[in-house]
């Protein structure tokens, strides 16, 4: 795909987003989508410039503000998100690891059909006669 058309693409999905949020009037939603979509932007651009450790924390404050947002416990939340947040420090990368991992588990994306086993056994059958 090209650069205008995944433009385009979202810019379509931000105006049906726009379009719900104003039909069923969700407007104290926006600035919980704004907090975890930009955890998870931010998440990707430093995974993708290697530097785990930045991303894991953005991660962490982004999605973690926005939840603490929607259950309305902002201020005491900011205290319990900064102690994870010096508790993470040095581990990102195996809390990383293990999220993905817990992730995958929830999502059964780590569940595929497993093939029988093979078989190297040859069954020879003899006929009478031949």
């Amino acid at each position: 795909m090209s650069l205008q058309h995944d433009q385009t693409r979202l810019i379509g999905l931000l105006l049906v987003a726009l379009g719900i949020v104003a039909i069923f009037k969700l407007w104290w939603l926006v600035p919980i989508a704004l907090l975890a979509g930009g955890g998870i932007a931010i998440y990707r651009r430093q995974r993708s410039l290697g530097r785990t450790n930045e991303a894991v924390q953005a991660l962490l404050w982004g999605v973690g503000l926005a939840l603490l947002s929607l259950i309305n416990l902002v201020w005491p939340g900011i205290l319990v998100l900064g102690g994870v947040s010096l508790l993470l420090i040095g581990r990102e990368a195996a809390v990383e690891q293990r999220m993905w991992a817990l992730l995958g588990q929830a999502l059964n994306w780590n569940r595929r059909p497993t093939p029988p086993p093979a078989s190297n056994k040859v069954q020879i059958i003899e006929k009478d006669g031949e």
